[in-house]
Formats: structure tokens, C-alpha cells, sequence
């Protein structure tokens, strides 16, 4: 894997953060949608747009610089709230913005990505989107939390349809 652009992975994150806001949008969600938006640019440019690297976990797809990337944002371009749901749920942990994202640091092609993840993504909430991933070629051929090859993304659908037969 190249370099992780922190630019443009923060910018990923605010971006989520702003165009997201139905309070479906938790750490698990946002996982999702950067390995999404990761995978599907690279399926269509053959690169990432963040630089990182996903492990498979039993949670889905998790980016490898996840946490401390949101945990170095936090109370300054984004605040996680700990959101009180209604009885027999936990807690979910809210991300919003508290800045504007920089859309100079994209190219054309990777903003009109943002916007489709985005887009497509919205209404899920995270288990919705953990589920997703596990029918994925990515996930199913990866052993338990080794690093996803980027490769496997030129395989998902073809593997989705192979699933149903």
C-alpha cells in the first residue's frame, strides 16, 4: 500500500460527517463507508483514495489507521458523541462535524465517489453495511484479521452473483 494522505482521509471523514447527518453515522458506519469508498474508487482507478490498508475483523472491513485518525480529530475538525438510544441498545457513538471539508484536496473523480458512497450509503446504519461487506469477495476470501488485498475488489459482484446461484 502507498502512503496514507492524511488530507484527504480527514477531509473523507468531514465529508461523511457533514453530507450524513441522520444519525446513523457511528464509528461503525464510517469504517464502512471509507472501506466503500476505498474499494470501489480502487475497483474503478486501481488506487485508494486514503492510502490505507483494511483488516478483515469480525465486524467487517476496518481501516488501519481508523481509530487514530478519529481519535486525532476528535474535538478539533469532528466531535464523537456517546448518543443514548432507546432501551436494550447501546450507546452509539455519534460523529459530527465542526468544520467545513477542504474539496480542493480531491479530484473531480474522487469527490463524485464521495458523493455516491454518501449517496448510497445514507439511510444503512453500520450493522447494515457490516452485513454488506461480509457477502464481498474482500471479506469472504481474507482469513480472520489478516490485510485485504485491493485486488478483491474486481471480484465482488461477480462473487455476490456466484453467492446467489
Amino acid at each position: 500500500m502507498g502512503k496514507i494522505n492524511q488530507k484527504k482521509y480527514k477531509n473523507a471523514i468531514i465529508f461523511f460527517a457533514k453530507r450524513i447527518q441522520n444519525s446513523t453515522l457511528g464509528k461503525l458506519k464510517m469504517m464502512k463507508l471509507l472501506y466503500y469508498l476505498d474499494f470501489d474508487f480502487f475497483e474503478k482507478y486501481g488506487r485508494s483514495i486514503t492510502g490505507d490498508e483494511y483488516l478483515r475483523f469480525d465486524n467487517g472491513p476496518v481501516p488501519r489507521m481508523g481509530e487514530k485518525i478519529l481519535k486525532q480529530m476528535n474535538g478539533k475538525e469532528i466531535k464523537i458523541i456517546r448518543r443514548k438510544i432507546g432501551n436494550g441498545y447501546n450507546d452509539q457513538m455519534h460523529i459530527e462535524a465542526l468544520v467545513d471539508f477542504n474539496v480542493d484536496v480531491f479530484e473531480r473523480e474522487e469527490l463524485l465517489m464521495l458523493e455516491e458512497i454518501a449517496g448510497k450509503w445514507e439511510k444503512f446504519t453500520g450493522t447494515e453495511m457490516k452485513n454488506a461487506s461480509h457477502g464481498e469477495a474482500p471479506w469472504i476470501a481474507t482469513p480472520s484479521d489478516g490485510i485485504i488485498d485491493y485486488n478483491l475488489a474486481y471480484y465482488r459482484n461477480k462473487f455476490g452473483e456466484m453467492a446467489k446461484i
